[in-house]
């Protein structure tokens, strides 16, 4: 006859920042019959299994752990985790907000879209007397992107059911994403605004984590002729 499950010591856990609680319980069952198929009573929380691992000993028996995962309550998280995560991209220099200015003063070849190897103004060096003087070749010769500023703001809530309205205003502008002002962030500018983009979810236990995204715009802005309608809003 063999031994009932027994759990053992060494049970531990978690709280992340949004709340959802992760609970850890080993077990020791004879079978793997009873490896794939024990559970916990009585945990002193109301939390779901979500997965199991286990091993077995030496004596043939199995070592199982047991993990459980969610919200303790009934109603969604109040902790909310924020992240803001900024960037450096390559962008195309015809991009550049100042291209118009750079192109006056470095010459620009339209057909060949690229600054000429000496620029319009470009001085001549200096030389032995007699001597042929030629022209500094252009500090832009081959450039043909520049780095740019970027950023994403992150906000990452759990909560018991998917919220109405998350996927609302996919693809649409705003000109500050709710809670920013958390990071007491500087202007950035008064052209800059930001976009929503499409939010992830995932299941976790008796709950869903969700993290909305917002991607901030080019020193002009996303251009609300391109992105003016939310893209899974109704109607649309």
């Amino acid at each position: 006859m063999s031994a009932a499950p027994l759990r053992i010591v060494g049970t531990s856990g978690s709280v992340d920042a949004t709340g959802v609680v992760s609970i850890e319980i080993p077990m020791n069952v004879a079978t793997l019959s009873e490896a794939l198929s024990v559970t916990a009573s009585n945990i002193g929380i109301s939390l779901p299994l979500v997965s199991r691992n286990f091993k077995q000993s030496d004596d043939g028996s199995y070592d199982v752990t047991l993990h459980y995962e969610g919200l303790s309550d009934d109603e969604k998280s109040d902790d909310t985790s924020f992240e803001f995560d900024v960037s450096l991209s390559e962008d195309p220099i015809e991009s550049h907000p100042r291209f118009d200015a750079i192109a006056a003063k470095y010459g620009w070849d339209e057909t060949e879209r690229a600054f000429p190897k000496f620029a319009p103004q470009a001085k001549k060096s200096g030389g032995a007397l007699g001597a042929q003087e030629k022209p500094q070749k252009s500090p832009l010769y081959g450039v043909e992107s520049y780095l740019a500023v970027g950023a994403v703001f992150r906000k990452t809530y759990a909560s018991r059911a998917i919220p109405s309205g998350v996927l609302r205003g996919i693809g649409t502008i705003v000109a500050r994403p709710p809670n920013i002002g958390a990071f007491n962030l500087p202007s950035s500018g008064s052209k800059r605004n930001w976009l929503k983009l499409a939010p992830k979810i995932r299941r976790r236990g008796n709950s869903v984590e969700v993290v909305e995204e917002w991607m901030l715009s080019g020193p002009n802005g996303w251009n609300s002729d391109i992105y003016n309608a939310g893209q899974l809003d109704e109607g649309e």
